[in-house]
């Protein structure tokens, strides 16, 4: 299918030079990529740049971003496939340009045009004039970023491709402080034009590009990395037709994350994996299991029914079968275990009413990195997706015995998943909201209740583990950054006794206190699998300590809670913390405590502003203090960037009714707004006695010791 030219290893400078022009034709969609795609691409390029910054220039490694498979007609490009990644990385080019003009002197023009679109190609003409023209500067990267955009027609852009420059310029502010020169920032520019690699692939010139297209895009038999991953399973147990359907029945289940995994099995096969009211998980190893569920496999070899195989065929202990990836797909999706005697429960969990906090693709990541941590001393694997059949193919391979085991431990996670990570829940007219529960059968038929409502638990407890899982899960959001999620996974499989929502809430707890400590109040961060998995004092009153004790006072953490330093964590902890202290009559924020939920707030910004159009500017000392920093989500960034405090009082009390719940941190900072609007001497006061205020939240938490001036 493609031609015999081999492919082209392209650096992006060189991608980019202007005497190679690239064309989407008319039938590609349009461009649609959003913030998950964008934000992961960034820090993919920007964590191996950070990897290899310590390399000397000779040694350092080339990072591929894809392929760009291309058809040349007349000396012009047509893009096949990559257009979505191309046409992002063009638009990260052009507000590279703006930042450091100086790295981007020889990017003259963009070299990617638009069949039959005007609007997406006059969109791409205008950002790369509006960020390549010098304008004066007011201080804020950022600002000037928005100004430039602002001043455009908006009529006139592509409102997907408009929403994907600003979503670069929210990930890089994000990403890096605010500020041009930042050296890590002009390391990871001159990384990604340098050691950023795609390789061009061109189909032969006669090619029906249309029609290789489609096919490309439309062909059922395309099969994803995780469909790939499960044939590979499959093909490691051929020999066995049982231990082929077991896996299937078991992957079939576990790979719907948008239901309870004891809903995909009959509710036979449910009684003997989870016993009677599903609340217990029975087993301990692969071939129990598979004897459960094909009871007769132990004393003869019967195939299970609507399976592959049958008794009559088999001809000794193992029925041995032609294995085919048609044909191990089915395995399973029809089995049965009873006479059908027993009728099917009608439970809801058969509809989408849970939306998980992570994909199965990552989920099975998880499940690897602790099953090589379980089973062997090998180096973990990443929570990445990305290195998923590698991963596999390294850990697992064709070994029928590791394939099984890796199988049942899958189901084993999925169980504590369900049962011990919160989710959010569609609620009818309310819309959604979190939820901790767990599937139960009774008498008046299956429900989901609390995961710790029995006498002997309290609710309030499962609310506080609900809390604290929700804010580790906003303050992580991508999937390859859910390292709270393995430690938790882990430490749930270790207990030898019914978890207690007492012991969980302790671990959480003591997993937080240690994310704080090792993360993001030291000068030297560890690495996550170096603490996560070691966090044994469970509901301890000291809390989780560093062996150093790094944290002398508060005003040593001040320098790691500045802005440009500080990370989402740190808010959604405080949050937490201010709200678990919520009753008190005296306290002025009361009133939102009972109806706070952890949200989406992924932008660190300025309650008084860097660039204020009326107040005082603040000197940077103030300004960039933890005590002016709040979370807002990025649109609610952008719109109140530049307004000062009482404005933006006025405007998000205002929008109270069709948005999230605002942080609490940013809720005791609305209740003086009209302080924070004084003079920039007077403002300065106010922000040292919030962030002093704040300080001593987290120092009676982490155990710091006070200075004696705060």
């Amino acid at each position: 299918m493609y031609s015999n030219d081999l492919p082209t290893s392209l650096c992006l400078k060189k991608l980019f030079q202007s005497d190679t022009y690239y064309k989407i034709p008319v039938y590609q969609r349009n461009y649609d990529w959003g913030k998950t795609q964008i934000q992961q691409l960034i820090v993919d390029i920007n964590d191996f740049a950070k990897k290899d910054d310590v390399k000397k220039e000779e040694s350092k490694g080339f990072y591929y971003v894809g392929s760009l498979v291309v058809h040349e007609k007349q000396g012009i490009y047509e893009i096949l496939d990559g257009q979505q990644r191309f046409t992002t990385l063009t638009l990260i080019a052009c507000y590279l340009k703006f930042r450091l003009p100086e790295l981007f002197d020889w990017y003259e023009k963009t070299n990617l045009d638009f069949e039959s679109r005007p609007i997406s190609r006059s969109s791409l003409e205008s950002f790369y004039q509006a960020l390549s023209t010098p304008k004066e500067s007011s201080g804020s990267a950022s600002n000037d970023f928005l100004a430039a955009i602002n001043a455009l027609n908006i009529e006139t852009l592509s409102p997907s491709m408009l929403n994907g420059i600003k979503v670069i310029d929210s990930v890089i502010t994000d990403i890096f402080t605010d500020t041009k020169n930042d050296e890590a920032f002009k390391n990871f520019a001159e990384y990604l034009l340098k050691q950023v690699k795609i390789l061009r692939v061109s189909v032969p010139a006669n090619t029906d590009v249309s029609h290789y297209f489609e096919v490309m895009n439309n062909r059922g038999e395309q099969l994803e990395k995780h469909e790939i991953v499960k044939a590979n399973l499959l093909s490691a147990v051929q020999n066995n037709v049982h231990d082929m359907a077991t896996i299937q029945t078991i992957w079939l289940a576990c790979s719907d994350m948008s239901r309870y995994a004891q809903t995909r099995f009959s509710v036979a096969e449910r009684k003997k994996i989870f016993e009677d009211n599903y609340e217990g998980f029975k087993f301990n190893n692969f071939n129990n299991l598979r004897d459960a569920i094909y009871p007769k496999v132990a004393n003869d070899n019967s195939a299970p029914k609507n399976s592959i195989g049958s008794s009559s065929e088999s001809t000794s202990k193992e029925s041995r079968i032609t294995f085919s990836l048609e044909a191990s797909l089915k395995l399973g999706q029809k089995v049965t275990v009873n006479n059908g005697n027993e009728s099917n429960d009608d439970d809801d969990g058969r509809e989408e009413r849970f939306t998980s906090v992570i994909d199965f693709p990552n989920f099975l990541m998880q499940v690897l990195r602790l099953y090589v941590k379980n089973n062997s001393t090998d180096e973990l694997p990443p929570l990445d997706d990305k290195a998923l059949i590698g991963s596999f193919k390294m850990h697992i391979g064709d070994d029928a015995k590791k394939a099984k085991l890796f199988v049942f431990t899958l189901l084993k996670y999925r169980y504590l998943f369900d049962r011990f990570i919160v989710k959010r829940e569609k609620t009818g007219g309310k819309g959604e909201d979190w939820s901790l529960k767990h599937y139960k059968f009774g008498k008046n038929g299956s429900s989901y209740v609390n995961t710790f409502s029995r006498l002997d638990d309290s609710e309030a407890d499962n609310d506080s583990c609900l809390m604290l899982l929700s804010a580790f899960h906003v303050s992580y959001p991508t999937n390859s950054s859910k390292n709270w999620l393995s430690a938790v996974l882990y430490w749930l499989d270790q207990q030898d006794k019914p978890v207690s929502s007492e012991a969980y809430l302790g671990f959480l707890k003591d997993l937080a206190k240690a994310f704080m400590v090792n993360r993001y109040l030291t000068a030297e961060p560890q690495d996550y699998p170096h603490f996560i998995y070691t966090i044994d004092k469970v509901n301890s009153e000291v809390g989780v300590k560093s062996e150093t004790e790094i944290l002398a006072s508060v005003n040593y953490a001040k320098g790691f809670l500045r802005y440009g330093q500080v990370r989402l964590f740190v808010f959604n902890y405080l949050d937490y913390l201010l709200w678990k202290d919520r009753g008190s009559s005296t306290d002025s924020i009361a009133a939102y405590k009972s109806g706070f939920r952890f949200s989406m707030n992924n932008s660190v910004e300025h309650f008084s502003p860097q660039t204020p159009k009326a107040n005082e500017k603040l000197g940077p000392a103030a300004l960039h203090s933890f005590g002016n920093l709040c979370l807002l989500t990025s649109s609610d960034n952008s719109s109140l960037s530049n307004d000062g405090p009482e404005q933006k009082a006025k405007i998000l009390n205002a929008r109270r009714k069709i948005m999230a719940p605002l942080s609490l941190k940013l809720e005791l900072m609305l209740k003086q707004a009209d302080a924070w609007s004084k003079s920039a001497e007077e403002s300065a006061i106010t922000i040292q006695e919030h962030e002093t205020q704040m300080f001593r939240v987290l120092a009676d938490n982490l155990n710091l010791s006070i200075d004696a001036e705060l």
